[in-house]
């Protein structure tokens, strides 16, 4: 084989092993904007049904904000922490609440910077165990965030 055909074959072979890369990204699962409006709708006709002013952040697994609110009598300070919220239970793969167990075990942890371990913040998972986003309520009380959280994660799947 000379030089240019095994060029054009391992030109080939590379283009081959991006497309089948690229063709497994998009069948690896995520979270879309259609899921995530879905949960924040969820979260804001329960709180509204019951009276709680709540802020409510999604993210994806890269971080990222999806889908936010803030309703209109919550506090601003409640849409930090439901971002910490998010993000804390995005970090650890657990509801917040869990990772606050963690903590109270081993202090040393709470060294981490931007760690809310109080409920209203859970990871969204589809299928067995893929790890999509997470979502952090804020803005009542920690089971009342809890509730709105597990909404919102109902109404994703």
């Amino acid at each position: 084989m000379n030089i240019n055909a095994k060029s054009l074959l391992l030109g080939a072979s590379l283009a081959l092993a991006a497309s089948a890369a690229t063709a497994q990204d998009h069948t690896r699962p995520y979270l879309s904007l259609d899921a995530a409006g879905k949960g924040v709708s969820a979260c804001v006709t329960l709180a509204k049904e019951n009276g709680w002013n709540m802020s409510i952040v999604v993210l994806d697994r890269g971080e990222d904000v999806v889908a936010s609110a803030r309703m209109d009598e919550a506090l601003p300070a409640s849409y930090k922490g439901a971002t910490l919220k998010a993000n804390t239970s995005l970090s650890w793969g657990m509801p917040t609440e869990q990772v606050n167990e963690v903590l109270e075990k081993a202090p040393v942890f709470k060294q981490f910077p931007g760690i809310l371990g109080i409920a209203g913040g859970l990871p969204i998972i589809v299928g067995e165990s893929a790890l999509v986003g997470a979502i952090g309520v804020a803005g009542s009380s920690m089971e009342n965030d809890a509730a709105c959280a597990k909404a919102a994660v109902e109404a994703m799947r």
